[in-house]
């Protein structure tokens, strides 16, 4: 018996549109057409699949991290000096955010302790024109995520 849940949920259209979809692919090729996808290949090269349903935030920091070839300063395995999930553990323990997720703020410490320059906007301290506006600029920079 499948019990209801997360797995292959459809997803409510709209407003969520499947990558994978035509609509999806025609999104995509606009945006690499009119050069807003700047940072896409080198955020897609660094993918991976948080490990822990908490994690979330981690490693989408993780990713970000290594799209910006920011240096660990340490060994993650074997030689390679790549950020990971598990590596960042400075502002937060690791069992603390397994269990209840991590704030945008604690996020935010833990790009700061792994040295990346960060830029945050807070809702209710900016207005959806401001945020679109740094979106799209970032979107198109070299070194912005």
């Amino acid at each position: 018996m499948v019990v209801a849940g997360l797995y292959r949920r459809t997803l409510p259209s709209p407003p969520a549109i499947d990558f994978s979809s035509p609509e999806g692919k025609k999104l995509f090729t606009e945006a690499l057409t009119n050069g807003n996808m700047e940072r896409f290949f080198k955020l897609i090269s660094h993918f991976q699949t948080q490990s822990e349903p908490a994690y979330c935030g981690l490693a989408t920091l993780a990713m970000v991290l290594n799209a910006l070839a920011i240096d660990p300063c340490r060994k993650w395995k074997g030689p390679w000096r790549w950020f990971d999930e598990t590596m960042l553990d400075c502002c937060e323990p690791l069992e603390t955010v397994k269990i209840k997720g991590i704030s945008f703020g604690k996020v935010i410490c833990l790009a700061h302790c792994a040295g990346a320059k960060v830029e945050s906007y807070r809702t209710d301290q900016s207005s959806i024109d401001e945020f679109r506006k740094f979106v799209t600029a970032c979107s198109k920079s070299a070194d912005c995520h």
